[in-house]
């Protein structure tokens, strides 16, 4: 790790935290390009990767952080969700994972997982979860949707 690297980032023997150790009002930072927008300058729905959207968690993270990562860009923009959001229709929840790379160690990393209908927000959804059909791929595209639709943009990229 650089001498730059945000102590706030390292997992300096912190524990892993819960689902219920989040708020609703808690924001997750994420990550966008120049590409991911569309003509009108909006965050294009299909850029958003769902199940397993990577953030950081606001609780452990500033906006800034986002480009701290594997591949991470100066260019990076950020864009954050609350965590009501994230539950949207109890689709999915965020789950604390936090990342143990040796050179872009993150606390605050969080995974949007997707959850099966009859599961609730406090459970930990599997990583790489994806249920199949038409209707698990409506939701997804729905809640897709709704993320572009509640986003606040942090700061824009750049070219």
């Amino acid at each position: 790790m650089n001498s730059d690297f945000p102590a706030r980032l390292r997992i300096a023997g912190r524990q892993r935290l819960s689902p219920r150790n989040f708020a609703q009002d808690d924001l997750l930072y994420r990550d966008f390009r120049l590409d991911y927008l569309n003509e009108q300058g909006e965050i294009e729905a299909n850029t958003i990767r769902f199940p397993d959207l990577s953030c950081n968690w606001s609780r452990f993270s500033l906006p800034d952080d986002v480009k701290y990562r594997e591949n991470g860009l100066n260019t990076d923009g950020c864009y954050s969700i609350t965590v009501e959001f994230s539950r949207f229709q109890n689709i999915a929840t965020p789950v604390h994972d936090p990342i143990q790379n040796v050179e872009f160690e993150n606390y605050a990393h969080v995974e949007v997982r997707e959850l099966k209908p009859e599961e609730d927000i406090f459970i930990e959804p599997p990583k790489g979860r994806k249920p199949n059909g038409k209707k698990a791929k409506k939701r997804r595209s729905i809640y897709r949707r709704h993320i572009c639709q509640n986003l606040t943009v942090e700061f824009e990229p750049t070219a």
